[in-house]
């Protein structure tokens, strides 16, 4: 390990976890689960495998405008219980939710339940052990797991996203604790988002995208499109931040069956996603006719004739093979207003 001058306040507690826990509560510096505690041995470690120094700056993160230097980065990888070699994926998270795109200030301030998936592309999802696969969106993989819960304690401790406080989400939802995904490129017929955002196919990236939540979609037909239509009809309800404030990136996560059966049917991922931008537009019927919206949302309404789109443009829609195998069920995650998605590579 290197010798790793590190400038954080130490604040002493007694070596007992839930002392040390009961601690982080106290302080405001926890999610509610139990931590690891920050050592300094551990900390070391974490930066060291950072490969940067703990002085280095990877963003400033909204609404307090935070340093989240390497130091810090780390003592939150270290809280959220990574290995210290999930740490260049840590920073590189941080480095997109910091950038401007990301619109980092609404995300940890609205009252939407918004919160930020990280999908993960290219060789270090298998030398990580990040699930790609089979419930790639829940529990039992501890890089998945911790990394997402990594880039949340940042979120909290260094952009100052307290809730209730500053997070004003009126219900929050499970993914503000973490969500974070591999894209099952091996499996998948058809190009991975990375090389989509203008990577090589052999780079690490991750890819930052603001979500307020999960619709899972049945899709119990063979037919492409049957099954686009029936994930168009979850995508085209007229609540959701993306169709209110016309912004930011939907996310359709697809099987590696489901791009397999698309596939062979003569579909490429660009028409899938043309297909699911033209077929979720809300007919003009379907709003009130009585009242207008009390934040005045009209303004930011796209339309395209006598229909509101549920994106600014088809090309806005991220489509991301994961999950499966077997093409039974899709996922929907409806994106917030202005926050764009944001790749970043792995150091």
């Amino acid at each position: 390990m290197a010798d790793v001058k590190l400038t954080s306040e130490v604040v002493e507690s007694s070596d007992a976890l839930e002392a040390v826990n009961d601690l982080v509560m106290e302080k405001g510096w926890g999610d509610g689960l139990p931590v690891i505690p920050p050592t300094e041995d551990r900390v070391r470690r974490m930066v060291d495998a950072s490969g940067r120094g703990p002085k280095d700056l990877v963003g400033y993160l909204d609404p307090e405008g935070g340093a989240a230097t390497i130091e810090k980065v780390a003592i939150n990888a270290v809280m959220a219980g990574c290995q210290p070699d999930y740490m260049p994926v840590v920073v590189a998270a941080v480095e997109a939710i910091a950038d401007e795109d990301f619109l980092l200030h609404g995300v940890q301030t609205t009252t939407n339940p918004v919160a930020p998936l990280l999908i993960v592309n290219g060789p270090i999802r298998d030398k990580l052990g990040i699930n790609s696969g089979k419930g790639t969106l829940g529990p039992g993989w501890r890089a998945n797991a911790t990394i997402g819960r990594a880039v949340r304690l940042v979120m909290l401790n260094i952009g100052g996203a307290r809730p209730v406080e500053i997070d004003q989400a009126s219900h929050g939802m499970p993914g503000k604790f973490t969500m974070c995904i591999g894209e099952n490129e091996e499996e998948s017929v058809w190009a991975p988002l990375h090389v989509d955002r203008g990577f090589a196919a052999d780079a690490s990236t991750v890819t930052a995208v603001g979500i307020q939540g999960t619709t899972n979609n049945l899709t119990a037909f063979k037919k492409t499109e049957n099954v686009l239509n029936m994930i168009a009809d979850s995508m085209s309800y007229w609540g959701s931040n993306n169709v209110l404030l016309a912004g930011g990136t939907p996310v359709v996560l697809l099987t590696p069956g489901h791009a397999k059966m698309m596939h062979d049917a003569g579909w490429s991922k660009e028409q899938v996603r043309d297909y699911l931008f033209e077929h979720s537009k809300i007919h003009r019927s379907r709003l009130p006719t009585d009242e207008s919206t009390n934040l005045n949302l009209e303004p930011t309404f796209i339309w395209d004739g006598d229909y509101l789109c549920t994106a600014r443009k088809a090309e806005d829609l991220l489509i991301v093979v994961t999950g499966g195998p077997e093409p039974y069920h899709a996922v929907f995650c409806p994106s917030f207003g202005d926050t764009w998605a944001v790749t970043k590579a792995i150091g």
